[in-house]
């Protein structure tokens, strides 16, 4: 522990050093990243480049890490998953090796938990673990997209992506705003961002997910989004199906509630039905006529 007290200092030390010489705090293209970044635990999905959301995380296990991150020149953090489903108790040997450098854009803080507007930049591999102990600090290695120039087979299978998530659009029109959001900051060009824009649209578990962030082969990636999100277009069919099933029964019992009640003030109009209460009143005297009470 006390190493990994020395390593994170030694770490600040040296962003304060850059920080000092005049780094820039914005993205820009060609940006070189820092070789070695504080990590948080993501437990229910994987986060993508490209993104760009609001990350609510526990004050108590997880602040000492943003605020380490705050304080560099760059303001970033590694967005990792791990495997159990609960971060706060998360070590070394639950995390996933492939995560997503992220630059923090705005922090707030409330009684016991921490809001981060975070944007996501570039995949990264751990390569070790400088901090074993939170703040986790690690050495990674980045994986920059390549850009891609009218591949047929990368093409091709961008159209399906695109195409698959208009057959969503109808099913759900969140998609449809989605889609709005990716192609104001992004192109179909661009099929490494169309891929990870595509894969967290589905609701496919944190397994597949993670398969696709790990997918630094572009071929491979578009493959297994395209797998997902035809699994999604079945499930939101499927989902249609069923409410559309519901909602007619409901509808048929409600009609045949309506008949049932239109009967009966029908033939209480034309004398040929009693009201319940006069029905129940000629039940028991009918049955007391049979009886024979005492005095």
């Amino acid at each position: 522990m006390e190493n990994d007290k020395i390593e994170t200092e030694k770490y600040q030390a040296r962003e304060a050093e850059s920080q000092s010489n005049g780094s820039a705090a914005l993205a820009r293209p060609g940006e070189v990243l820092p070789n070695i970044l504080p990590i948080l635990p993501l437990s229910n999905r994987p986060f993508f480049p490209g993104q760009a959301i609001p990350l609510v995380v526990d004050k108590d296990p997880w602040l000492q890490t943003l605020e380490a991150a705050m304080e560099t020149s760059h303001k970033l953090v590694g967005l990792i998953l791990v495997r159990n489903d609960t971060p706060s108790e998360a070590g070394r040997d639950d995390f996933y090796t492939m995560g997503t450098a992220c630059r923090i854009h705005r922090l707030a803080q409330s009684q016991d938990k921490v809001q981060v507007y975070v944007e996501g930049l570039q995949r990264f591999h751990i390569e070790g673990w400088v901090a074993h102990t939170r703040p986790f600090i690690v050495r990674v290695q980045y994986y920059p997209e390549a850009i891609y120039h009218d591949e047929p087979g990368i093409k091709g299978y961008s159209i399906a992506l695109i195409n698959t998530i208009k057959e969503l659009l109808p099913l759900n029109p969140l998609y449809g705003e989605e889609l709005k959001l990716f192609l104001n900051r992004f192109g179909p060009e661009e099929p490494a961002r169309l891929a990870d824009f595509a894969a967290s649209l589905t609701t496919s578990n944190k397994k597949e997910l993670q398969e696709v962030l790990e997918a630094t082969n572009i071929m491979e990636r578009l493959e297994k989004v395209l797998l997902l999100l035809k699994k999604e277009v079945e499930v939101a069919k499927m989902q249609a199906r069923i409410s559309e099933q519901v909602e007619d029964k409901i509808t048929e019992q409600q009609r045949q509630f309506f008949l049932r009640e239109q009967l009966k003030a029908i033939q209480k109009e034309l004398g040929i039905a009693k009201d319940d209460r006069t029905a129940e009143i000629e039940v028991f005297q009918a049955r007391l006529e049979k009886l024979t009470p005492p005095q």
